[in-house]
């Protein structure tokens, strides 16, 4: 009797053990994550939105123009569709529904991230080595590779014999202890001494040959009221100094007007400007009561001066004119001849 010879059986697949059999116990399904919204799924739904409002306006003009023409169906079908929205209506979720469903997704959402934490492994921190000691450094190139008997040392200066060697540098000079002295010593500049005389001395002296540019400033003052006094006014006095307010001399001129004048002792290079004329014009007047304002100088005037004096009315003397008054080739500034500027 032949025995049968059973096929033979292909093996089974091996099935992959479930995660709560190897472990021993049953595990908790992972929650699924919800999926992010992006930019492309936004725009998706802004077209939606819409294609679906466009849809709607276009449903409603069709519909406002077939109820304009039917009017009898048009209130039908209006009464019709009250209760359908209202049972519409009354299906939908309140907002408070909502609201109660989101704050329950976001408290299970932060539940399942302290658990995720708390289950985590702590990460390794790195800890800085200490640093290495005195006896932990390493040696210094000299100690570590010594020079061998096959490297010269240089106990002499070297000489290539193609360079010349420098000279040897000289020691400096010492410093000299005396201070620095020129071998010339610039001579002193000697500046001419201002005469000074009185007003009685100046009363005896011949005013036509009196140089008026060497005097100091309270003598040519002295000396421009001795002029006033030879050629008439006989109660010419200086009232120049500190607080005298633009008034150097006062005078009355034999036609009875009160003269007022400012002198300014000036250099060739230094001209009397503007501002000299408008500091005068503006005590003169009002503050000494003139009737005859002079500005008398040894140098010049400024063509701005000459303009602001015509225009205020103030006689202009400068060294020229002063020389020509004193020699009697020219006149007194309240005389005939005088002019403004």
């Amino acid at each position: 009797m032949i025995d049968e010879v059973a096929p033979a059986r292909e093996p089974l697949a091996e099935e992959p053990i479930p995660a709560k059999v190897v472990c021993g116990g049953a595990r908790r399904p992972r929650r699924m994550r919800r999926a992010r919204p992006t930019v492309r799924s936004g725009s998706l739904a802004v077209v939606l939105a819409a294609a679906i409002l466009t849809g709607l306006a276009l449903a409603f003009q069709g519909f406002a123009r077939w109820a304009g023409e039917h009017p009898g169906w048009a209130v039908l079908l209006g009464l019709a569709a009250v209760p359908v929205l209202y049972a519409l209506l009354r299906g939908m979720p309140h907002a408070r529904d909502l609201r109660r469903a989101a704050r329950a997704g976001m408290a299970e959402a932060e539940a399942d991230a302290l658990a995720a934490t708390r289950t985590a492994p702590p990460v390794p921190v790195d800890e800085p080595a200490d640093p290495p000691t005195r006896t932990q450094q390493p040696p210094l190139l000299a100690d570590a590779f010594p020079p061998g008997p096959e490297e010269p040392t240089l106990a002499a200066p070297f000489h290539d014999g193609r360079t010349t060697p420098l000279p040897e540098p000289e020691a400096p000079a010492p410093y000299a202890t005396e201070p620095y002295a020129p071998d010339w010593e610039p001579e002193p500049e000697t500046e001419a001494e201002a005469v000074a005389l009185t007003a009685a001395e100046l009363d005896g002296v011949d005013l036509a040959t009196l140089d008026f540019a060497a005097l100091d400033p309270d003598t040519f003052e002295e000396a421009v009221a001795a002029l006033c006094r030879r050629d008439g006014c006989a109660d010419a006095e200086t009232v120049g100094g500190a607080g005298d307010l633009g008034a150097d001399v006062l005078a009355t001129a034999p036609d009875g007007r009160r003269v007022v004048i400012q002198c300014k002792r000036y250099g060739p290079e230094n001209k009397v400007g503007s501002q000299d004329l408008q500091r005068f014009g503006g005590t003169c007047w009002s503050v000494h009561g003139a009737q005859l304002a002079v500005l008398v100088t040894t140098s010049e005037f400024t063509a701005p001066a000459e303009e602001y004096a015509d225009s205020c009315g103030i006689r202009c003397v400068d060294g020229t004119e002063l020389t020509a008054w004193a020699e009697g080739t020219g006149p007194a500034p309240w005389g005939p001849g005088a002019t403004l500027g």
